[in-house]
């Protein structure tokens, strides 16, 4: 079983690949579905390791239903008289109760499918270390660069009086947002009005 280390105890795969297969399937491909699953994710809890075991078991049931789908055509095709050119037709009319029930089952896994994405993205973001999220705001605060920046982080305010420095919140110099009342002064920025 695939395994991935988690605080030094290693995080086993919840599938087990011998309950995964029908006749036809190979081992192989699902083993190689489930470590490109685990090397993309990395998940590091035992909820995000379901998530990533949910999205595996999902991708292969959709692959499992696609083949079922080409085999369905070609079995119902087979039962059908050839000598009239309509087989898909006679076919789809004859069995379209089990290609309904077979796009139910499709379209399951597939919303289980992206319930489990929207899951694991949410859990995973939730685990970003908090240096990660302050290296984004400092990224994000290009438009104050130079001198007179205003550091998102320390909440610093830009001079007053100076509209080279003035700078608003947004990084959107001050001549050219809403003028900045001076609070001491009581009245407009005669540099910016």
């Amino acid at each position: 079983m695939f395994t991935q280390k988690q605080g030094g105890r290693p995080m086993q795969s919840g599938l087990d690949a011998e309950s995964q297969f029908v006749q036809g399937e190979s081992r192989e491909e699902f083993a190689a579905l489930r470590a490109g699953y685990f090397d993309r994710f990395h998940p590091t809890t035992p909820d995000q390791r379901f998530q990533v075991d949910n999205l595996i078991r999902n991708e292969w049931l959709l692959r499992r239903y696609h083949r079922v789908e080409a085999q369905l055509w070609e079995y119902q095709t087979t039962l059908c008289d050839r000598s009239t050119g309509v087989e898909l037709g006679e076919a789809f009319s004859r069995a379209s109760t089990i290609f309904m029930r077979l796009q139910r089952r499709v379209s399951a896994a597939e919303k289980a499918y992206k319930e489990a994405m929207g899951e694991l993205d949410r859990l995973q973001a939730s685990s970003e270390p908090q240096q990660i999220k302050e290296e984004t705001v400092e990224l994000a605060s290009f438009l104050n660069s130079g001198p007179e920046a205003v550091s998102p982080l320390r909440n610093e305010r830009p001079v007053l009086g100076n509209p080279e420095a003035e700078l608003t919140i947004s990084g959107v110099p001050a001549a050219i947002a809403v003028p900045i009342q001076n609070p001491g002064a009581g009245a407009i920025n005669p540099n910016l009005a």
